[in-house]
C-alpha cells in the first residue's frame, strides 16, 4: 500500500518546481576559465626571421660592408579566438553527478502518493502525483572536452646599422735631412751645399721628389755625396672595421597567431534525451473532484481523476481523514457549494 502523504501547500509547490521542464539553449559554455597563453611572451619562430628581412631591406646602397640587423621587440599577447571545441562529445561523456533532464519529460508510469487531502477552502481533494521512470527529450551536463584557443603575439623590430669602414694604408714620407757623406777635400763646401739643396727639396710633403728618403743621394753609387739622416718612409695599415650598431628606427610587424589545445571542463545545455528509472515528483493535482450539477450550485457526484485509483473520494473522507495535517483548511470559503452527501 502507498503510504499516506501529507504536505503543506509550500512544500507541494517546491516539489513541483523540482521537476519543471528545463529549457535547452543549444550551447556549450566553459566551466573552466579561459587558459593562459602557452607559450607566454617569448620570441617565437619566425619573429627573428621577419626582423632580419626587415633590416636587410634597408641595405640599398650597393656598396656592401654595412651590417644591418633586426632585433625583436616583444609586444602584448592577446586572446584572438576561442576557446572553441575541436572534438565531439555526447551524453556518455557526462561527468558523474552533472546529468540533468531537460526539454519535455514523458512519464513512464504515474501514480498518486498517499490518500487525498483538502487544501484551503476548495471542495475538491488533492494528491501528489509522481512519475516512476520516464524519458527526458533533452539533457544538460558537464563534460571534459578538447578546446582550441588562439593567442596573437604582437612584436616589432628595432632596425640597427653598423657602418662599414674599409681597410686603408696611410703612407708616411721620410722625414729628415741630407748631410755630407764623407771627406771631399777642397770640394767639401760644394758637396755640403748640394746636400743642403737636397734637404730643401723635402720641405714640401705634397711635392716630394721620387728619391726623397733614399739612404744616399748625389755623387755615384761608388762615391755617394749625401747621406739621409732621419725617419725612413713607411706605410701605416688599418684593417677594415664596423662601428658599433646604432638604432635606425622601430618597425611594427604583423602579430603571429599561435593555436593551443587544452582539456577543459564545459557545460552542454542541449544534450541528447535519455531514459530514467528514477521516481520523480510531478506535483499537486486534483484527484477527487466534486462538480456542481449543471446550472446549479448543488453538488454532483464525486469523480476520480489524474490517475487516482483509491477509494477515498467520499464525503466521509472529505470531512475526516482529508483534513488531517492540513494547516490552511477554510470551511467558510465554499461559496455555498457543498460536497456530495456520500
Amino acid at each position: 500500500m502507498i503510504p499516506t502523504f501529507r504536505a503543506s501547500a509550500s512544500a507541494i509547490i517546491a516539489l513541483a518546481v523540482s521537476v519543471a521542464p528545463i529549457p535547452a539553449f543549444a550551447a556549450v559554455t566553459l566551466v573552466d576559465p579561459t587558459p593562459a597563453a602557452d607559450p607566454g611572451q617569448v620570441v617565437l619562430p619566425g619573429m627573428q626571421t621577419t626582423c632580419d628581412a626587415a633590416a636587410m631591406a634597408h641595405d640599398t646602397d650597393g656598396a656592401g660592408g654595412d651590417i644591418w640587423s633586426g632585433q625583436v621587440v616583444l609586444g602584448p599577447v592577446t586572446l584572438a579566438a576561442g576557446p572553441v571545441e575541436t572534438g565531439t562529445h555526447s551524453i556518455t561523456d557526462a561527468i558523474a553527478g552533472t546529468l540533468v533532464g531537460a526539454g519535455t519529460f514523458t512519464p513512464g508510469h504515474v501514480e498518486i502518493l498517499g490518500d487525498p487531502y483538502r487544501n484551503g477552502g476548495s471542495v475538491n481533494m488533492f494528491g501528489i502525483k509522481q512519475a516512476v521512470g520516464g524519458h527526458y527529450s533533452a539533457s544538460t551536463y558537464d563534460f571534459m572536452g578538447t578546446f582550441k584557443t588562439t593567442y596573437a603575439h604582437a612584436f616589432s623590430c628595432d632596425i640597427l646599422k653598423a657602418l662599414y669602414h674599409p681597410a686603408v694604408d696611410i703612407f708616411h714620407p721620410a722625414v729628415g735631412i741630407y748631410v755630407i757623406a764623407g771627406d771631399f777635400g777642397g770640394s767639401e763646401d760644394a758637396v755640403r751645399g748640394n746636400c743642403a739643396a737636397f734637404t730643401k727639396q723635402g720641405e714640401d710633403p705634397l711635392n716630394l721628389p721620387t728619391w726623397w728618403g733614399d739612404p744616399f743621394h748625389g755623387g755615384s753609387d761608388a762615391n755617394p755625396h749625401c747621406m739621409f739622416q732621419g725617419t725612413a718612409a713607411y706605410t701605416e695599415h688599418h684593417d677594415a672595421y664596423n662601428d658599433p650598431a646604432t638604432l635606425q628606427g622601430n618597425e611594427a610587424q604583423t602579430a603571429i597567431n599561435v593555436d593551443q589545445t587544452n582539456a577543459l571542463r564545459a557545460h552542454e545545455d542541449a544534450g541528447a534525451g535519455f531514459d530514467t528509472s528514477a521516481t520523480l515528483i510531478i506535483g499537486q493535482v486534483v484527484v477527487c473532484i466534486s462538480p456542481s450539477k449543471s446550472g446549479t450550485k448543488l453538488p454532483g457526484a464525486w469523480a476520480k481523476q489524474n490517475g487516482y485509483t483509491g477509494d477515498k473520494c467520499t464525503t466521509v473522507w472529505y470531512n475526516g481523514g482529508a483534513t488531517v495535517g492540513v494547516p490552511n483548511l477554510n470551511d467558510g470559503s465554499h461559496n455555498w457549494v457543498t460536497v456530495p452527501v456520500v
